[in-house]
């Protein structure tokens, strides 16, 4: 939750705002202005909007009203457990939203290509809700992984690549993330791959495509 501490003080048309992290970004109705500690001006507005951001926080927006009574107001982010627990870099952006191309190994039947896929699949991922073996298809259900403050939820999709003389696939594992309590609206991509599921890509293309 978002922690709020205040300094009383009357009538003023700028306020104080602090934010822990010290490194946390501040904007302001989506202007950046600065890091950790400013002033805000309402001139002439009622309100404004506060929005925080830093590396392994979670995200938070306030309206912050000029009729508030408190002079300074210290926010204190909440960390981001889904942040610590998945990969950026050169790892999400490999795996992580994107089409990544499988071509089967020369020799493999198409019968143990899609067996080896599936199960692969079948360790990460409980439930499958589509699976065409015909066409090469399949898609699981959405999983939730569930931290203190966000959700993320991981989708894999697998459809048929085609090119002439040789069988393909492409494979991709969708993230998008919410805020606790913020409904099916509260869902957004997010370009992070969590590390539970860093090694199905890999794994399916040592076992089907020969490697990396």
């Amino acid at each position: 939750m978002l922690c709020v501490q205040a300094q009383y003080y009357r009538n003023a048309i700028h306020k104080t705002v602090v934010v822990i992290p010290e490194d946390a970004e501040i904007r302001v109705n989506n202007e950046l202005i600065g890091k950790g500690s400013c002033d805000v001006s309402f001139e002439g507005r009622d309100r404004v909007l506060l929005t925080f951001s830093c590396n392994g926080y979670e995200k938070a927006t306030y309206y912050l009203l000029k009729s508030n009574p408190e002079q300074t107001v210290t926010y204190r982010l909440d960390r981001d457990e889904a942040y610590l627990n998945s990969d950026g870099g050169e790892s999400a952006s490999q795996y992580a939203n994107r089409w990544v191309p499988i071509v089967v190994r020369k020799g493999m039947t198409d019968d143990e290509a899609w067996m080896r896929i599936v199960s692969i699949i079948m360790e990460y991922f409980e439930h499958i809700e589509k699976t065409d073996k015909s066409s090469g298809w399949i898609k699981t259900f959405p999983t939730i992984t569930s931290f203190k403050a966000s959700d993320v939820r991981t989708t894999l999709e697998l459809s048929p690549s085609y090119s002439t003389g040789t069988k393909q696939y492409k494979v991709r594992l969708y993230f998008e993330k919410r805020r606790k309590n913020s409904g099916e609206e509260g869902w957004e991509r997010y370009d992070r791959l969590l590390k539970k599921y860093k090694d199905v890509i890999p794994d399916i293309l040592r076992s089907v495509g020969g490697g990396v």
